[in-house]
């Protein structure tokens, strides 16, 4: 009762502007109000007490809730963003178009504004361009989305750029999985790794979700910041989809090959003579191979002079922490160089994906924390480049000093921060969980609600815990 009165009263004062009151239910319903816009609050029940409450807000409703389903009341000053975007030409879509001719690449005229609610300053209404994203999970009902601006800001701290990604997070009932391995990234030190921004979404004033805001992985625009007439992006995925791409042979086997792809920059754009940029490319194409030929066989050769051993530590690391096998296939595996030539190196990085990782293999059961990175011995291409990287001595004696400082400074920190994140978005979580309740997102992947978040991430939690303790026990690290 006291909490009640409580949160009429905080309604009242100036630091409601941007507080919410939470009620926490045992029925799978979630209540919550602006205090800004609550006037009353009132209690009724029969001779042994109240049974139920009203409250009343400034646009005139009442909501009538039985005191016997909720579980507690949260008054929070601190509450994550809100972005609202409506589309232009499509006013009444409740979702983006997914047919022939409105793929995840259709652009869609828009405005957008983001209240900050206090966490982070707004960002004022303005057209951009609006559209999905992803590769399997642009299928998933859950849409990702990305939206480009008309020029560079800075959006919840994050350096200045066009493009910002909202990544969906629907097969993570956590909806921190790739929190938790971008912010690993970031406190390893690891050149460009992305950062997360919890934000709910609006789309034509409907409710999409709990989303997860991040920089758009490119060359510039707040992500891996290289001089694009000089260096190169590129991405090892399995999907090989990108405009300009090659196949790496292994020299032993043939009829197995890398797919690898120019991320960015823009060829066309860099070389718009057509002879000229085929002649930049075949020479990247021929710098790679040479990379990937001392990887993959160094011989006499030391890896450390192709590639940032320390960076390549660090990305396998987080990947091995988040046990994130995609790499096998390989899918959303990036390296960028800042130029051509014997004097610059190779950079693993930035990370990215962590959906299908932390035991997550696409039923609703959790896999073993004690699985090696790299099992499979040859049957993906991805697995044998990798492979051969982390069995490298160069390369071990650089991972022993990168795992030490990890288990030793970062990874206390990291339980600290999965438990403040936790926190920030557990009423998110749960308005989340009632708009997507759970689900197959496809015949082989779970979608699995995120309304009992109190239960998923202390599931994530135990299962980090337990892989940490794991790999640091093996004579590999758990890497294969």
């Amino acid at each position: 009762m006291i909490l009640f009165a409580a949160a009429a009263l905080v309604a009242t004062s100036a630091m409601s502007q941007n507080g919410q009151l939470y009620l926490f239910r045992n029925d799978k319903q979630f209540n919550y109000y602006d205090l800004k816009d609550l006037t009353d609050i009132k209690y009724s029940g029969g001779s042994l007490g109240y049974t139920k409450m009203a409250i009343e807000t400034s646009d005139g409703t009442s909501s009538s809730i039985n005191m016997s389903v909720v579980d507690s009341c949260v008054i929070r000053q601190t509450v994550i963003p809100d972005i609202h975007v409506r589309l232009t030409d499509y006013p009444d879509l409740k979702d983006l178009i997914k047919d022939s001719q409105h793929g995840k690449s259709f652009v869609y005229d828009a405005t957008l504004r983001m209240d900050g609610n206090g966490l982070y300053d707004d960002l004022p209404e303005q057209t951009v361009e609006f559209r999905g994203r992803g590769n399997s999970t642009w299928n998933f009902a859950k849409t990702p989305y990305r939206f480009k601006m008309a020029k560079k800001t800075s959006v919840c701290g994050m350096a200045k750029a066009k493009t910002f990604a909202l990544i969906a997070n629907y097969i993570d009932p956590s909806l921190m999985r790739n929190a938790v391995a971008l912010w690993t990234a970031q406190q390893l030190g690891l050149p460009y790794s992305n950062h997360c921004i919890p934000v709910n979404v609006y789309l034509n004033g409907y409710y999409k979700g709990a989303y997860m805001m991040t920089e758009k992985i490119g060359v510039g625009g707040g992500s891996v910041d290289i001089n694009e007439e000089t260096g190169m992006l590129f991405e090892l995925d399995s999907n090989y989809d990108e405009d300009f791409k090659f196949k790496y042979r292994f020299a032993n086997n043939a009829a197995k090959s890398l797919p690898v792809m120019v991320k960015d920059p823009d060829l066309t754009e860099i070389k718009p003579d057509e002879s000229e940029r085929s002649e930049y490319f075949s020479k990247w194409q021929a710098d790679f191979t040479e990379m990937a030929d001392v990887v993959v066989n160094p011989g006499t050769k030391k890896i450390s002079d192709y590639v940032d051993l320390r960076d390549a530590a660090c990305f396998v690391l987080v990947n091995s922490l988040a046990c994130n096998r995609e790499l096998q296939h390989p899918k959303s595996l990036y390296l960028y160089k800042e130029g051509l030539g014997s004097e610059y190196l190779y950079h693993f990085g930035p990370v990215w994906d962590f959906d299908w990782a932390f035991g997550y293999d696409g039923s609703t059961t959790i896999q073993s924390h004690a699985t090696v990175l790299f099992e499979r011995d040859g049957d993906y291409a991805g697995m044998s480049f990798m492979k051969s990287l982390v069995c490298n001595s160069e390369f071990r004696a650089v991972y022993k000093e990168v795992w030490n400082d990890f288990y030793t400074n970062i990874y206390p920190r990291l339980l600290d921060y999965m438990a403040e994140y936790a926190y920030l978005i557990e009423p998110t979580g749960k308005r989340d969980g009632l708009l997507w309740p759970d689900a197959y997102a496809t015949s082989y992947a779970y979608a699995p609600s995120a309304y009992d978040r109190v239960a998923k991430v202390s599931e994530l939690t135990e299962w980090v815990k337990k892989r940490v303790e794991w790999c640091n026990t093996q004579s590999n690290w758990g890497l294969y």
